[in-house]
Parts: C-alpha cells; sequence; structure tokens
C-alpha cells in the first residue's frame, strides 16, 4: 500500500530542458497546437491508436488524422495523413488489426464510419451508410455488437424515418415559430428538439473477402420508452456501456417530465442489445443525478451516484450493481472524494477511478473486497483509463506545461511511463519557454487552508516588480487545476509578463464535500474573503508581485465575481468578466439549469425569503461602487448566462463613465471555442490588461464598505 510511485518521464527531455534561447509562448501556440486524443486499444493490448487535430491559421481550417501506437515498443506511426478539408476521428478496434473510425468529407453530408488495417495491406473501406448524423460509438469485440447515438422523432425513431421526416417538415412548413409547452426550451447553446438522442444496436458480420459489414439493420433500443440518451448537450459514450457479453446495454437517461429544469434526477437503465423489451431503471427511486455506468469483466455494473437533489455538485458515490440478484451497495462510501471515471481490473476484483484530489485528476484503485484506496497518479491531470489484458493502464495525461499524452501504468510496479509522445507537438513545446508552476496555501474564510497556483513570466527576475494576472475560475464548483487548457491557459498571461495567480476558494472541487457545499448561500462572502486573503498573503510573501498593478480576469461564475469586486474592493487595476452574471434574479428566469440557481440560493426569487439571498448576492445592487475598468464578453449562444448579463454590464459600466470595452461573439457559446474567435479574444483581453495595468494614473480613492438596503439575515453573512 505505501510503494512509491514512480515516473519515467520519456518526454522529460522535449519539455525540461529550457534554454535560454527559448521563446516565448504567444496564443497563436496554445489554438495551433496539436490536440490528440484518448487512446483506444486493441483486444489483445498489443496497439492504442487516438485522434490528432491541428489548426491552420492561414487557412483558419483544422486538420485531424489518427496516431498508432505500439504499446510494448513505444513505437509510433501515422496511420492517416492530415488534409484540410478532412478528419478521422473517434477511433477504435473492431478486433487486434482493424481500426474503425469516423472519416469526415466535405462531398458528404453525414460523416461515415470507415475501416483500415493496421498493417496497410488492404485499402480503407466504407462500414456504414446511414441516412442522419450518428455519433458516440461503443464496439463489443465478443458478440460484434455496435452500439451509437442518433437524434431521431419520437414518431419516426429510425434513422430513415427521421430522415424522411425532416425532408417532409423542410418540404411543406413555411413558418419559422416552435412552441413549447414545458421546459427546457432551450440547453447551453441549442433550442430544444422535437427529436431527442437515442441509443442504436447493429450488428457486424465478416464478408468473404475479410471486409466488416453491417449484418442487420440498426435498432432504436429507446424506441417508445419516452427516454434520452446520451444528453443533448454534454452526453458522450461514457453515458453507456455494454455488457461484456455483449447482450445488454446500460445508460443513463435524465427525466423528461415537466420539472426536468429544475430537477437533476438522471437514472440508469439497462436494456437488452436486442431492443425485444423496454429499458428497466435500477435507481428510479433517487431523485438526483447519476452517471458513467461501467461494466466489469465479471458482469458486475458499476455506476456513479449523487445524492442530493437538485444539486450538479455532489459527491458521486460508487455503487456496484450485482445482475444475478438486483443488490445495490456503495464502495468506500465514506471516501471524501468524486470520481468522475471508472475501469475494472481483468479479474474485476480492483476499481480503477479518476477523481480530483489538490489541483490534480488522479488516478486511484479500490479494492473491491477490502475497500482499500491507493493512489497511483499524484501528479498533473489523468483521464480515458483503459485496462489492458496484462493489468497495465493506458491513459492520457496533461498538465499546465503539456496537452495529452498518453502513458502506461504497471499497478504492480507503480511504474509510469508516457509512450508514443506526439514529436510534431514537441518539437513545438521544447522551444517554448513554459514555466513549472508553483503552489502555495494560506489560511482562508472559515479559517480553512485554501490552495492557490503561481506561474511566474519567462527571464523570471525576483529583483523585478511584475503585475499580476488574478484569474478566477468558473463553476463555481470547479478548480483550477494542473492541465491544460486552450480556454483559459496560465501559461499565456505568464507569457505576457505576468505572474499568475489562480486561487481555488470555497466552493472549489477537489478539497473535500464540505469545502465544495460551503459556497451555497454565500457567493459574494466565503470566496471573495479568500481571493481577497489570498492576495494579502501573496503580497506579503512575494516581494515581486507589484499590487498596484492587479488585473482580475474571471469567467462564468469567475465573471460574476469579477462583476462583485467591482462593487466591493479597490485593489485591481484593471478586470475582465468573460459570460458574467449581473442580476441573480434575472438569470433565474433566463437561464435553462433552473436547478443551479435554486440550489445555490437555497429556492426561487418569487419566494420572500429566498428572494433576500438572490438580493443580497447579485452584483447589479451595487453597481453604483464600480469604478476599475472592466473589459466585457459575452456570446450570442450562451444560454447558461445569455447575453443580456453581459449586456447589463456594459450598461452599467458606460452610463457611470467608467472605461470599459465590450467584445461580443455572435456565433459562440459559453465558451470562445472557435480557433479564428479563440485568437481574438487573447488579443482583446491581453489588449486591456496590458493598457491598464502599464499606466501611470492616481490610485483610486480608498471607500468605505458598500451599503446594502435589504434585511440581511445572520446565516447569510
Amino acid at each position: 500500500m505505501g510503494r512509491r510511485i514512480s515516473w519515467v518521464l520519456i518526454l522529460g527531455a522535449l519539455l525540461f530542458n529550457i534554454t535560454t534561447n527559448a521563446r516565448t509562448l504567444e496564443p497563436i501556440d496554445v489554438i495551433s497546437l496539436p490536440r490528440p486524443g484518448h487512446a483506444a486499444v486493441s483486444p489483445n493490448g498489443n496497439l492504442a491508436v487516438y485522434a490528432q487535430s491541428s489548426y491552420h491559421a492561414e487557412e483558419d481550417q483544422s486538420a485531424s488524422n489518427l496516431e498508432l501506437i505500439e504499446l510494448n515498443s513505444n513505437g509510433k506511426s501515422r496511420l492517416t495523413t492530415p488534409k484540410l478539408g478532412a478528419s478521422q476521428s473517434e477511433p477504435f478496434f473492431l478486433d487486434d488489426h482493424h481500426v474503425a473510425y469516423f472519416e469526415h468529407r466535405e462531398s458528404e453530408a453525414v460523416n461515415q464510419l470507415y475501416v483500415l488495417d493496421v498493417e496497410g495491406k488492404k485499402d480503407p473501406y466504407q462500414l456504414t451508410n446511414f441516412s442522419i448524423d450518428f455519433s458516440n460509438v461503443k464496439y463489443n469485440v465478443k458478440n460484434k455488437v455496435l452500439v451509437f447515438s442518433a437524434q431521431v422523432y419520437p414518431d419516426a425513431p429510425t434513422l430513415d424515418g427521421t430522415k424522411a421526416k425532416d425532408e417532409e417538415v423542410k418540404k411543406t412548413k413555411k413558418d419559422s415559430g416552435v412552441a413549447y409547452d414545458q421546459l427546457m426550451v432551450r440547453h447551453w447553446d441549442e433550442f430544444v428538439s422535437q427529436k431527442k438522442y437515442n441509443l442504436f444496436s447493429v450488428h457486424l458480420d465478416i464478408s468473404e473477402d475479410g471486409r466488416y459489414k453491417l449484418s442487420d439493420e440498426p435498432v432504436n433500443l429507446l424506441a417508445g420508452s419516452g427516454l434520452e440518451s446520451p444528453d443533448n448537450a454534454f452526453g458522450s459514450s461514457a453515458d453507456f456501456d455494454i455488457s461484456p457479453d455483449g447482450d445488454e446495454v446500460a445508460f443513463v437517461s435524465k427525466i423528461q417530465t415537466p420539472d426536468n429544469a429544475w430537477q437533476t434526477s438522471k437514472h440508469v437503465y439497462v436494456v437488452p442489445v436486442t431492443g425485444h423489451s423496454r429499458p428497466f431503471a435500477l435507481n428510479g427511486d433517487i431523485p438526483a443525478a447519476s452517471s458513467s455506468p461501467k461494466y466489469a469483466p465479471s458482469g458486475t455494473l458499476a455506476y456513479l451516484q449523487m445524492l442530493t437533489p437538485q444539486y450538479e455538485a455532489d459527491r458521486n458515490r460508487i455503487v456496484i450493481y450485482d445482475r444475478t440478484n438486483g443488490h445495490r451497495g456503495y464502495l468506500a462510501e465514506d471516501w471524501d472524494r468524486s470520481p468522475s471515471e471508472l475501469a475494472f481490473s481483468p479479474n474485476s476484483s480492483i476499481l480503477y477511478v479518476v477523481a480530483q484530489e489538490y489541483g490534480r485528476e488522479k488516478i486511484f484503485s479500490i479494492d473491491l473486497k477490502y475497500e482499500q484506496i491507493q493512489t497511483l497518479t499524484e501528479e498533473h491531470s489523468a483521464a480515458g483509463i483503459t485496462v489492458l489484458p496484462s493489468g497495465s493502464l493506458v491513459f492520457s495525461v496533461n498538465s499546465m506545461r503539456f496537452p495529452n499524452v498518453v502513458h502506461t501504468l504497471d499497478p504492480s510496479t507503480g511504474i509510469i511511463k508516457a509512450t508514443g509522445a506526439p514529436s510534431e507537438l514537441f518539437d513545438i513545446l521544447d522551444e517554448v519557454d513554459l514555466q513549472q508552476p508553483d503552489e502555495f496555501a494560506f489560511i482562508g474564510a472559515l479559517g480553512d487552508p485554501v490552495h492557490g497556483w503561481l506561474i511566474k513570466p519567462p527571464n523570471f527576475d525576483s529583483d523585478t516588480k511584475y503585475p499580476v494576472a488574478f484569474l478566477i475560475h468558473g463553476g463555481p464548483q470547479s478548480a483550477w487545476t494542473d492541465s491544460w487548457s486552450t480556454r483559459w491557459n496560465p501559461q499565456v498571461f505568464a507569457a505576457a509578463g505576468y505572474v499568475t495567480i489562480a486561487i481555488n476558494p470555497h466552493g472549489s472541487t477537489g478539497y473535500g464535500q464540505k469545502f465544495c457545499d460551503s459556497i451555497q448561500y454565500h457567493w459574494g462572502s466565503h470566496p471573495y474573503h479568500d481571493l481577497e486573503k489570498g492576495l494579502d498573503f501573496l503580497f506579503q510573501n512575494y516581494v515581486f508581485l507589484d499590487k498596484d498593478r492587479v488585473a482580475g480576469l474571471g469567467a462564468s461564475y469567475g465573471g460574476y465575481m469579477i462583476n462583485w469586486i467591482n462593487g466591493h474592493s479597490n485593489r485591481f487595476r484593471a478586470l475582465v468578466n468573460h459570460d458574467g452574471m449581473f442580476s441573480t434574479v434575472n438569470t433565474f428566469y433566463t437561464t435553462e439549469e433552473l436547478y443551479f440557481p435554486e440550489r445555490e440560493f437555497g429556492g426561487v426569487p418569487y419566494s420572500p425569503l429566498h428572494r433576500i439571498v438572490y438580493e443580497r448576492w447579485s452584483p447589479s445592487n451595487f453597481v453604483q461602487n464600480w469604478k476599475t475598468p472592466t473589459l466585457v464578453i459575452h456570446s450570442a449562444r450562451d444560454y447558461r448566462l445569455v447575453d443580456g448579463e453581459g449586456l447589463a454590464t456594459f450598461t452599467a459600466l458606460q452610463r457611470q463613465g467608467i472605461p470599459s470595452r465590450l467584445l461580443y461573439f455572435p456565433d459562440e457559446n459559453h465558451w470562445v471555442l472557435k480557433p479564428a474567435n479563440s485568437l481574438r479574444w487573447h488579443k482583446e483581453v491581453l489588449d486591456w490588461i496590458n493598457r491598464w495595468t502599464n499606466v501611470e494614473e492616481e490610485k483610486v480613492k480608498e471607500e468605505g464598505q458598500p451599503q446594502f438596503n435589504y434585511q440581511q439575515a445572520g446565516i447569510y453573512q
């Protein structure tokens, strides 16, 4: 149990031998760096394949191709050649020699599955010819069954039936109106459609010439059930699994009743792969969210279960379901961590899980018999676990210094190795000065320890005073972790000359459930006090920080906190609010997932008692105290925090004559994802904080604490 974990850093020479000639990181580097995906492994465990995409700025196009790793020799080869306008993605093995994958061709309306021989003995060939889009594919080698998702009409629940109805609607519908009789009307970045995601199964066969082919028509496993899986916003293949014998599918589905917008209830169902009987709920008695069903080789089913209704950040408990007798039991029930991913050992005696802990995404092993927990990875962020027949693990690792790299871990020795590191990625990273993040901790609100990250600029000189980029994460039940990001990458701000600070205040995940839960009713108190105390600690202990040149930046909840800071703090020279909240009350009436504000603020704002909480923590009630120059960023397709929140923020700034600028994206959601838009985002943000942290102007006069005209109940202080 106390075995030391050993990291064999094969990529070390690529990343850690930084020379004085290394250049600084630019936003274009982050956007155009190759982006390796998670690896899929062959049945015999000898090979792994992953998709890798790259953005080409001059053409404003991306290309994606497939890379093959020989796990025993650490060799890597290119399976397909990247080509602009075409891509290969989501690969998986059909057997030890054949890989299936999605092929995108500009001339084709629907991306289809293709098959290639990894030894190159045959040309790739098309496997499917489905009439509508499909995705989220999983394959069972033993039963040769393919399970995938597609969006279909309830009254036309086949692929061809939905295609025919789409054509009929296009031909006959003259108006653009869409009517709704219940919430949700829209979710994340799309209006809710009549069509629902359903799971389909289809069997494969091998023809005389050795080619795979479909042996029957796809069967809708959810037809007539009223269920939807995966979820229409963030659903993926992690929402379902195929039993090892290939006879059953387990999946999760959120309730479709009129209260679905203010309840988180999502249940685990099982259904025969033939679709001959209706799906059966295993945990329909629990009005909370469940996720990540995973079968063991023995046939045992595990999944993750929350217990608190309306709460999407409750702790995930591990449930073990015995298919022979229907018994449900919790594994390591008292473990104060919240797993997000599950995988079983070959003999089904060990469960491997990924869980966030102290700013990392770690892999743990849990013995099913004795419930002993062992930490297998200590550093960085791991994801995408596959267990090999040998018992070793294959997974991806990323950090603040590099994107996904495939690793292997031998649980018997604890040795972790990087394998098949993409040379084209590290050729670029090796010439860039990427800083090793430092960590700090201090006593924050409620007397609790609070953890944070500090990233220094390249060519750091401790005798120089540096401006500070103070990053505030969203969620709020989230965390800054040692992971790579293409959206909020601390290295970008450090490379621009800032000491970059990222604190995980109360409400953050990975520090125990009590710490996470503590933000309820306290949006503007505990986290805000943590951030202020954190700055005090940093200025007292790091003399190279310039306390007169601090820029605060945040997105989502972080954007809310930027507005809150503007009404309560005078220590920031500039602020950046990305998709932040202006009014807690208006947000309730315009957001899609009502369970979130109802949980965070204790109920609905039309209840007089709960209204006190909403108003107490609404930045809109303190705009009269705003004075800090602010860049406001918002997007039209953000239905989580609608663009009216950003426009209201900008209006409040402009009307009071406060220096401000609005950056608006008509084609983005809560995140800015399109590469060219991301480059514009980075330019605007860096230009804004550079402007205000490098000008000499009279410091803002200290003001008294802002007053609030609603009665404040003691528990909300």
